[in-house]
């Protein structure tokens, strides 16, 4: 390391790529993005069921919410119809000249 480098290569701590960065400018000049794990078979097909009844489960807890929803808003649409008639002004007897 007699001379000095131009370049600095710097790790990042989220997702482990491995950026080239010009000491001069600040510019990243290159991006080594990491390489993903190797991972077995079997490990992959259990982590797509574990998402798939992830996503399975968000999606009844939506669906029950919406469901909830939709009751309130019927009931509230209820008693307003129930509630037009009073809602209605009266005719007023100088409103026919």
């Amino acid at each position: 390391m007699g001379k000095k480098e131009t370049h600095l290569r710097v790790r990042c701590t989220c997702c482990e790529a491995v950026l080239t960065v010009d000491r001069s400018t600040g510019e990243v000049l290159f991006t080594e993005k990491p390489r993903k794990k190797s991972v077995s078979f079997e490990e992959a097909v259990l982590q797509v069921q574990k998402e798939k009844e992830t996503a399975d489960e968000r999606f009844r807890e939506a669906f029950s919410r919406e469901q909830t929803r939709m009751k309130s808003v019927e009931d509230k649409f209820e008693e307003a119809m129930k509630r037009v008639d009073e809602l209605e002004e009266p005719i007023k007897p100088l409103d026919y000249d």
